[in-house]
């Protein structure tokens, strides 16, 4: 091992990162798939199968080497052992390589590399390894030190996850393709307006949502993992014998069987009035609707045909409801079910094993599932309790178990970084080794009857350590003995100080806390926490974060595994409890809000958003409740500073676009409150697929059946997103947060109104279709991506990471100020008008900025002149840019540092600006120049002219192209149209020249017949798509003269509605003659 003693992790990577390139590591590991074929060799018969190699038997037997400068895979082949020999595969450098994707849960990896020889071609590479995690770890450090050892000269592989997991920054929820229930591969929605039924009668019925410290949901979650079973109180039950109304009766569902009990009393005497085996049910029905009196619970018994049906008592808030009920039956009848190998009944949301996930190779079957620790032992390692055999349910039927991961590693990695740092944390050894000899506290005690329990609800357990909440330990990282459950309400981990406070010692509820799975919005296989030792992981849900450490990478390997595994599990079951956000209400279309303070209150729940007023602390009067079918867009924008969040809502079951209505909310939570609504909306989709489980598809979708849904227009313009925060005092700042919404898809599940293509304009590639895709509401299962792989893309290389080692997802605007208004500096609009060289800015006697610009595709590069314009010296010279100030993550800016930071009189120094457009964007960057002159500070705030349209590149079209694509980009949120009154004389001539420094090329053939003059352009950015390339919009402009009028009337329309309005703002600057 290269480390010793116990700095910070950030200081071990750096050591680790610069030493790696001088060992080689290899790993054990299976070829699974590659193209184009000619990259690899043919297997060959004979090829080595060594059975050391725990992997599942798929894909070719290979050994990867990664070395300083590339990464190498051999196989050996041979006839038998004697005459084996060693054979290369592939070979790829890390220089060339574009892209790495991860798989944790397949312990899967795909690389991209550009061809050796410098074609367009991309080579693709996927292998599967014991310990994806360790693969990882040992692969970054090498990137890390390549970076910086060839600073501005590496450009790192863009990084991606698979599933669950995520990076650094947040996931995109919708086009991460969460795992499915069902064996259907034709999954349809139901039609809008009976989601939309579904959504408020059950909102309104059982399903109306709780406190969360109410939560019967986790209350029957925890019964279940103490007594095995869940229980239910009862009103009135009618059958043979049950007649009656019982003041006190219980029904109890079990692993088994169900129960009646017509009194609290017999349950404890277990007296049963009912015993149902669940092989004596012939079916069993949950009517539930919002007529009280119609709701029950109907159990059918076998041969006797005979009805049993019980009412539950009225919701107190608190006491489960019959939904509740109806999850309960599904997990326990679909246990049944398949333990006698049948499917789990349709429809069903609870008890079922995942059928399909996607992968790194698109829709498979789920891999087969690690088996989890049922044996305690304490911290130390040591044995307490040993189960001799498990008798749990396996994950599926006729799954075979995966081995827990282990690494085979045969480098210094695998023993040395990844062994040898040691966490830091507060062992408790004294209070643990009350359990054993030399302590006064008598050792724990099992339960009576509790290992039959254990063995169904629990799927692992083991030590891992987090970090202490408040008090004295708030700081530590502290040893919690941690085991995840299996119960009727899904997947729960919970924690306690000791092993001996589990539910296997104790009756008392000793757990510290429970991390509700079904919560889980993504997982990051390294924690971002920059404090978190080694093997460290997050878990990260709707209400905070939590960042867990476990002893090994085998064991955060199998932890990670068994977690994601749970979460796929549960990607049909909600919560049912509210998140509860204060908010100010700044726009209130209805005024029924009150307006411009803090007394608007929104509540985000599994059916919907309700939003209303407060008075005081308790008392709370509903005004609105938008279901998620009403959603048409959403997004978080920074204003000054502070967050808000817009909402555009349908407000009737016809979704037509007078009936929308637009809201705004201030709030400092507004990142989480957007969060817990894209969260929502997945799983909202995700139970209304399971609805239409078994239905064949009904064909194409009609379009005067419902609503238009346009793929573009159900997204917002400017979206900031964000991490999830996990506590009060972690930093707000936008700046670190992702997109939210940045939400494209590969293949979206959704009937586009506008065919999504390649090229840049919305129409497909020359001989592609588009199949069409079930119904999608208006608010759609993905928000707004403005660079989705399909608004257009192009080949190319990742966006360079010398501009800057880490960016976010960028927001834009829909619709910005005038661009050329209120400048600081008046000179800016020489430098649209196709002057390249000139002077930005002058402060006589004092200051001169000249600036010389240079643009191509998506980058550009701004070269600033400062010139001491008098006799005293300048000194203390500094630039500074404040991008995010106006233009949130949409520029990737690297300011080059200055040669000399002081001026004699008549002097200049060039300092350089590297500038790349990420994303639409309406204002000017802004530069601060500071410096310090005849012992005054002095400080100018600078716009530089990096306009939008420095990044437009003009195509030439013929003219029946551009009419076909004009007539696909007909949707009113992919236009913008204006009338433009001009102050000097409306001339051909002055379009064309305005439309050409615009970055348009004009049609001369289409001036007469479309009665206005044409153009058409690119823009480019450095956004990359899922395949790698740089993603582009295409631009189609019209202008029309009325030169009596003295105006001009100017239509837009682009694959992308943001772009369109921006450009409309530039033009009619332009063409104003302002």
């Amino acid at each position: 091992s290269f480390f010793s003693g116990k700095p910070k992790r950030q200081n071990l990577d750096d050591n680790a990162a610069g030493l790696i390139a001088h060992f080689e590591h290899s790993y054990n590991a299976r070829l699974v798939d590659y193209s184009p074929p000619s990259i690899c060799p043919a297997p060959e018969e004979s090829s080595h199968e060594d059975n050391n190699v725990k992997l599942p038997k798929s894909g070719r037997v290979c050994e990867l080497t990664l070395s300083g400068d590339s990464m190498s895979c051999s196989e050996h082949v041979g006839t038998r052992i004697g005459d084996m020999r060693e054979r290369p595969v592939i070979a790829m450098d890390w220089v060339n390589m574009s892209e790495i994707a991860w798989d944790h849960q397949q312990s899967q990896v795909r690389f991209k590399q550009n061809a050796p020889d410098g074609s367009d071609e991309t080579h693709t590479v996927i292998f599967m390894v014991a310990n994806s995690l360790e693969f990882e770890a040992n692969i970054k450090l090498r990137l890390k030190g390549i970076g910086t050892r060839q600073r501005g000269a590496f450009r790192l592989p863009s990084t991606s996850y698979i599933g669950m997991f995520a990076g650094v920054t947040k996931p995109k929820p919708f086009q991460r393709k969460r795992a499915s229930l069902t064996t259907d591969t034709n999954e349809q929605l139901p039609p809008l307006d009976e989601m939309r039924t579904i959504a408020l009668e059950s909102y309104r019925g059982s399903g109306k949502p709780m406190m969360t410290e109410n939560s019967a949901r986790r209350a029957l979650a925890v019964e279940h993992i103490y007594d095995g079973k869940c229980t239910f109180h009862v009103q009135t039950a009618s059958g043979p014998g049950l007649e009656g109304y019982h003041t006190d009766a219980l029904l109890c569902l079990g692993e088994n069987d169900v129960s009646y009990y017509s009194s609290e009393g017999q349950m404890f005497s277990n007296n049963k009035t009912l015993f149902m085996a669940y092989e004596e049910i012939d079916s069993w029905e949950v009517r539930d609707s919002t007529n009280a009196a119609d709701n029950s619970f109907i159990l059918t018994q076998k041969n006797s045909n005979l009805t049993f049906m019980f009412t539950l008592k009225e919701n107190n808030w608190s006491t489960p409801t019959l939904l509740h009920l109806k999850h309960c039956m599904e997990f326990f009848w679909n246990q049944h079910l398949e333990h006698n190998d049948m499917p789990a009944q349709p429809h069903t949301t609870h008890g079922r094993a995942v059928a399909r996930v996607f992968t790194l190779q698109g829709h498979k079957n789920p891999a087969p599932t690690p088996v989890g620790q049922l044996d305690i032992m304490d911290s130390d390692g040591r044995v307490v309790v040993n189960f001799n055999e498990r008798n749990r349910r396996a994950s599926s039927v006729g799954r075979e178990a995966m081995p827990a991961a282990g690494s085979n590693a045969t480098g210094v990695i695998g023993s040395g970084k990844f062994e040898s740092i040691r966490r830091n944390t507060t062992k408790g050894s004294s209070k643990r080794n009350s359990f054993f000899g030399g302590s006064s506290k008598a050792p724990a005690v099992e339960r009576a009857g509790v290992r039959d329990i254990w063995k169904y609800v629990v799927k692992h357990q083991g030590w891992l350590t987090k970090k202490g909440g408040l008090g004295p330990t708030g700081k530590k990282w502290l040893d919690r003995y941690f085991v995840l459950y299996s119960t009727a309400m899904g997947h729960y981990m919970s924690y306690y100080s000791e092993y001996g406070d589990s539910p296997f010692f104790s009756n008392e509820r000793k757990e510290r806390n429970l991390i509700d799975l079904g919560k889980v919005t993504f997982i990051r296989p390294v924690s971002n926490q920059q404090d978190a030792p080694a093997f460290s992981f997050d878990i990260v849900t709707i209400e905070r974060e939590w960042t867990l450490c476990a002893q090994n990478e085998n064991d955060m390997q199998l932890w990670l595994q068994l977690i994601t595994t749970a979460v796929d599990e549960d990607v049909a079951i909600v919560p049912d409890d509210e998140l509860c956000f204060e908010v100010k209400t700044l726009k209130d279309p209805t005024d029924r809000l009150m307006k411009y303070d803090y007394s608007t209150m929104i509540k985000v729940s599994a059916w919907g958003v309700s939003v209303g007023t407060k008075n005081g602390k308790s008392e709370y009067h509903e005004r609105f409740f938008w279901c998620y079918t009403d959603f048409y867009k959403w997004s978080v924008q920074n204003q000054f500073g502070k967050l808000t969040l817009f909402v555009s809502v349908f407000t009737n079951n016809d979704f037509s676009q007078s009936s929308k209505q637009d809201f705004e909310f201030r709030s400092r939570q507004a990142v989480q409150l957007a969060s817990a609504i894209e969260f929502y909306i997945e799983k909202f989709m995700s139970i209304m697929y399971l609805r239409n489980e078994g239905l064949e598809p009904e064909g194409d979708y009609d379009e005067d059946e419902g609503p238009q849904y346009d793929d573009e227009a159900g997204y917002d313009d400017e979206i900031v997103g964000g991490e999830v925060q996990g506590s009060d005092d972690e930093p707000d700042s936008v700046s670190q947060q992702v997109d939210l919404l940045d939400l494209g898809s590969d293949d979206p599940p959704i009937a586009t109104a506008v065919p999504i293509g390649n090229d840049g304009f919305g129409l497909p590639d020359a001989g592609s279709t588009t199949a069409p895709s079930a119904v999608q509401p208006p608010n759609p299962p993905t928000t707004f991506d403005p660079f989705a792989d399909g608004v257009g893309g192009g080949g190319g290389p990742p966006p360079s990471n010398d501009l800057l080692d880490a960016f976010t997802t960028p927001s834009f605007k829909a619709a910005p100020q005038n661009c050329l208004d209120n400048m600081n500096n008046n000179n800016i609009p020489q430098f649209l008008k196709g002057k390249n060289e000139g002077m930005l800015y002058s402060e006589p006697g004092v200051i001169n900025v000249m600036l010389k610009q240079e643009w191509r595709g998506s980058q550009g590069r701004l070269s600033l002149c400062y010139v001491n314009a008098g006799q005293s010296p300048i000194s203390e010279i500094a630039a500074e840019m404040n991008a995010e100030e106006n233009n949130p993550g949409a520029i990737r800016m690297q300011l080059n540092a200055l040669a000399n930071n002081s001026l004699a009189g008549g002097a200049q120094v060039v300092q350089q600006l590297m500038v790349e457009c990420m994303q639409p964007f309406g204002d000017f960057p802004i530069m601060t120049l500071s410096f310090s002159v005849g012992g005054a500070k002095c400080e100018y705030k600078l716009k530089l002219p990096a306009a939008m349209t420095h990044f437009m590149e003009a195509t030439p079209m013929e003219g029946a192209d551009f009419m076909a694509r004009w007539q696909k980009l007909s949707t009113p949120a992919l236009q913008n149209q204006c009338v433009i009154n001009s102050k000097t004389a409306t001339l051909p001539a002055i379009v064309e020249q305005v439309l050409e420094q615009s970055g348009l090329k004009t049609i001369p053939s289409l001036a007469e017949k479309s009665g206005g003059i044409c153009g058409v352009g690119t823009l480019r950015t450095g956004t990359v798509n899922a395949s790698g390339g740089k993603i582009s919009v295409g631009v189609l402009c019209r202008v029309e003269i009325n030169a009596g009028a003295q105006a001009y009337r100017v239509t837009i329309r682009t694959a992308h509605g943001g772009v369109s309005q921006i450009l409309g703002d530039h033009l009619k600057s332009r063409l104003s003659g302002n």
